[in-house]
Parts: structure tokens; C-alpha cells; sequence
């Protein structure tokens, strides 16, 4: 009689599976993630972009945000970031802004609301492209939130930033047109 295959096994075995199905439950409340995309813009026009946080609804309905005190953001400042439009807000949550490199990262911690942990947003010239990637480290803490990272994992964040990161190279090619 063959023995069946170990844990270790099947997670090797099947790439993609296993490791997730295997970890604990408290681990499938965090992501640590990173997506990016190269865009046609000078890392400067990238990085004002993102940091103008009051303006983002206007290329990506779907998500807005307000820095606490209006203005522009500054290290320390806080902005109240949304995810959907009521009655189906999807997320809300709070990040203080920890530094700032002018042109080149953002460095966040969430702070308040459905998610608790860090995202770092690098913008790297390439030539005439910019490698734009955002590094999340999270954990849920809502009900919604938590049913996400359990249900899709780091995917639950992916699939939104990947369609934010097309609004975003769209708006800055266009700029610069």
C-alpha cells in the first residue's frame, strides 16, 4: 500500500495550491503583496499622481480619498481612503503617511479601519518608462475584509490594484500627451 503524499508534497506538487490551503487561518488574514506596472511618464508625473490622493477619484471612480486638513499630503498627514460607492463601500480604512522620497516612494501605515499594516509605493525610472509598484503588508480586521484575504488572499488586493494601476498609467500617458 502507497502512502499518502505529505503536506510539503502536495504544496510542491501543485504550485499555487497547498501553501494557501495549508496556512492557518491566522495567516490568511495578512497579504504581503506587491504589484506594479511600467508607464510611458517620467517617475515625477507618476509619483505627484498617486500623491495627489483628493484627485484619484477623478481617474478611478471606484476609490476616493481625503487627506485629513485638506491640502496637500506630508509626512504624518492622514487620509481617509474609501473603496466603493455607498451603499456598497467594499473597504474603508486610514493611512498616516510615514515618508516621503519627492519622485521616488511613499511610505504608508494603515492606521484605522477595515486593515492594519504598511504600503510602500516605489516609482523607479526606467528610460522613458516608470516601474510603479506598491508593496502592501496588511492585516484585515472587518468581517469583509477577513473573507477576502481567506477566500482569494493576496489575489482580493491584486485584482483591485491591478485595475487602479491601469487608471493610474492611463491618466499619466494621457498627461503627457
Amino acid at each position: 500500500m502507497e502512502a499518502a503524499p505529505s503536506k510539503a508534497m502536495l504544496s510542491k506538487a501543485i504550485p499555487g495550491k497547498g501553501e494557501t490551503s495549508m496556512r492557518s487561518l491566522k495567516d490568511r488574514l495578512n497579504i504581503d503583496v506587491v504589484d506594479s506596472i511600467r508607464i510611458r511618464a517620467p517617475a515625477q508625473r507618476v509619483f505627484a499622481t498617486v500623491a495627489n490622493y483628493p484627485a484619484i477619484a477623478n481617474w478611478f471612480p471606484p476609490y476616493s480619498c481625503s487627506v485629513e486638513g485638506g491640502g496637500d499630503i506630508k509626512e504624518g498627514a492622514l487620509v481617509q481612503h474609501r473603496y466603493g460607492r455607498p451603499p456598497f463601500v467594499l473597504s474603508r480604512f486610514t493611512r498616516r503617511i510615514e515618508r516621503i522620497v519627492d519622485g521616488e516612494r511613499i511610505e504608508e501605515r494603515y492606521i484605522d479601519g477595515d486593515l492594519r499594516g504598511t504600503g510602500v509605493w516605489c516609482f523607479e525610472q526606467h528610460g522613458q518608462e516608470t516601474l510603479a509598484s506598491y508593496h502592501c503588508r496588511v492585516e484585515a480586521l472587518s468581517w469583509f475584509a477577513r473573507l477576502g484575504f481567506v477566500l482569494q488572499g493576496s489575489r482580493a488586493h491584486s485584482e483591485v490594484y491591478q485595475q487602479y494601476l491601469a487608471a493610474l498609467k492611463q491618466q499619466c500617458e494621457a498627461a503627457g500627451v
